[in-house]
């Protein structure tokens, strides 16, 4: 049975017997009476067993949550200072992350500059190694010509007299320095000069020719000069009659060239004759290394003169080449 509850409400006003000559304002006290209406029968209620049942329910859950509660406050304060500290870290993280880009930035530009200068200096490098390997041919050359115009003077001012003449030729470049005199020929390292003009001359006045080109008569030390120098040579007048070379006899069967290096050897023809101021002349032969007779010095006979090839420096010869100027 369900009660039934009656509400009234009543009212109630101060009195006070002194009577104050200010009117005081009023208070009023409102009271609430609450009467259960009890069911006609009087008999209390009663609660089912479900009803205690869902009670005992409700205040075992409510239990359960409270302990709950009680016991996950710690583990919220745990995880609320995780989370404070986990926020904390991470931002020092980005701070440090952010100043390890910083100085990465820095150091790279620092590094790209460097790579900038060093291809700068090893393109420099080479430039000047190629410079330097120009600069050593250059100096080659130099050097070598040097050389040779060295070489040049030395061969001109060992002679008594030098014809500048004598060793230019005129070609369609221009003029050209010769390494023989004009009329020469060359053979090896050596330049000849086979006589075959009138008038013929004595052994002495066929060397004081030779010396007026700075050469002297042919001196032979070697089958080869030999074999050419019978090549170039011709027979003429009579069987007795050749080419004077630059041996003579200075004492009885002692034989001495222009330089005064005594004969070894010799390719005669049946051997030197034995005479006072006797003087070696080289006829044709078919064989050449049986051409030498010897005569006296004073017979009138065409000659042989010999000088060393003149080497001029190779920058001269080709100014000559271009240019054309005298030597």
């Amino acid at each position: 049975m369900e009660e039934e509850l009656c509400y009234s409400t009543v009212c109630f006003k101060p009195f006070d017997n002194q009577k104050s000559t200010v009117p005081q304002l009023e208070e009023s006290v409102l009271y609430a009476e609450v009467k259960r209406k009890q069911s006609t029968s009087q008999t209390p209620p009663e609660t089912s067993a479900a009803e205690r049942s869902l009670n005992k329910s409700v205040l075992s859950a409510h239990d359960s949550l409270t302990e709950a509660k009680d016991a996950a406050t710690p583990i919220f304060s745990a995880y609320r200072r995780a989370t404070v500290f986990l926020g904390l870290l991470c931002f020092l993280l980005l701070a440090a992350l952010t100043a390890v880009s910083v100085f990465n930035y820095i150091h790279m530009s620092k590094y790209n500059n460097i790579l900038v200068q060093h291809t700068q200096a090893k393109a420099t490098n080479l430039q000047l190694l190629a410079d330097k390997e120009v600069l050593e041919r250059e100096r080659a050359r130099l050097t070598t010509q040097g050389d040779q115009m060295n070489g040049t003077l030395d061969f001109i001012l060992k002679k008594s007299s030098f014809l500048v003449d004598e060793y230019r030729q005129s070609t369609g470049n221009g003029v050209q320095c010769t390494p023989c005199p004009q009329k020469w020929i060359q053979n090896g390292s050596s330049c000849y000069y086979f006589n075959e003009d009138w008038p013929w001359k004595t052994w002495t006045g066929s060397q004081e020719y030779c010396e007026g080109y700075g050469a002297q008569l042919a001196i032979i030390d070697s089958v080869e000069e030999q074999e050419f120098i019978n090549q170039q040579t011709e027979s003429y007048y009579d069987e007795y009659h050749g080419y004077w070379i630059g041996l003579s006899e200075k004492k009885e069967e002692t034989w001495v060239w222009t330089t005064g290096a005594e004969l070894e050897g010799g390719f005669w023809v049946n051997g030197p004759s034995k005479g006072y101021m006797e003087c070696v002349l080289s006829v044709p032969s078919k064989n050449p290394l049986k051409s030498w007779i010897s005569t006296s010095c004073y017979m009138r006979n065409r000659w042989i003169c010999e000088v060393d090839v003149l080497t001029w420096p190779t920058f001269l010869q080709a100014q000559q080449n271009q240019s054309g100027p005298s030597t």
